[in-house]
């Protein structure tokens, strides 16, 4: 379609996931528009706020804030204090269904049911962010690193960073043993089998002793090898 016509209708939901000592904190907001509305204060149609407060060790729902800033009906806030039944769920596999047991149709908002079913993956998506982070030495949610001021410190980075990929191309390449030694170092395990557990059964890259698993067992490294991963033959040669 021709980029110069107009939406009939636009949605945007924006996520983001904080860290608080042993807390996710999942902020999602949803926003439901009609840029050709005549009348401007007809334009935003929904606007809706939720919060998922998550103990990052088993992934469990402890509060949930919600909020509503535009809204076609006055009685729509009234079902806000129905997501309060959200505390003591899992946003590992089976939420969705969950949540359609919980907050779904007569007994909720499909604006916040919503906003809850995607930010479940984004908190799984996130304790794998954090992870990365504390690998390089780095604080999660923190700005990076300054780049080098200096042509020589930027050169040496890039000669740094090249190496460091023809580190990780060659490790694919490497036998399995030799993957093995590699992985058994001081970095430890890049992925863990609880954050493994959450992803299988998510897509059919993680489906059981599939694409991502058997990747694993041959050496991949999520956050270090190329991205996107090579195939599963440049681990598995054949």
């Amino acid at each position: 379609m021709p980029a110069a016509v107009p939406p009939v209708h636009r949605r945007t939901i924006e996520i983001e996931v904080h860290q608080a000592d042993d807390l996710l904190i999942a902020r999602a907001r949803l926003r439901d528009t009609r840029p050709w509305h005549p009348d401007p204060a007809r334009v935003l149609l929904h606007d809706m706020q939720l919060a998922l407060h998550v103990r990052a060790a088993d992934l469990t729902i402890v509060a949930v804030e919600s909020g509503m800033n535009a809204f076609p009906h006055t009685e729509c806030p009234l079902i806000r204090p129905s997501f309060d039944r959200l505390v003591g769920l899992s946003v590992r596999r089976g939420f969705t269904r969950a949540l359609r047991e919980t907050v779904s149709g007569v007994h909720g908002c499909s604006h916040l049911h919503e906003l809850a079913r995607a930010a479940g993956p984004a908190i799984i998506q996130a304790t794998l962010s954090a992870s990365d982070a504390r690998r390089r030495g780095l604080t999660p949610g923190a700005e990076p690193p300054d780049a080098p001021a200096s042509t020589e410190a930027q050169t040496a980075d890039t000669q740094t960073t090249d190496a460091q990929t023809t580190d990780a191309q060659t490790t694919v390449a490497q036998p399995p043993e030799a993957q093995t030694a590699d992985r058994a170092g001081g970095s430890g395990p890049v992925v863990s089998g609880r954050q493994a557990a959450a992803l299988t059964g998510t897509c059919h890259i993680w489906a059981p002793d599939g694409i991502a698993t058997r990747k694993l067992a041959a050496g991949w490294r999520p956050g270090f090898d190329p991205y996107p991963a090579p195939p599963l033959t440049a681990y598995e040669p054949t």
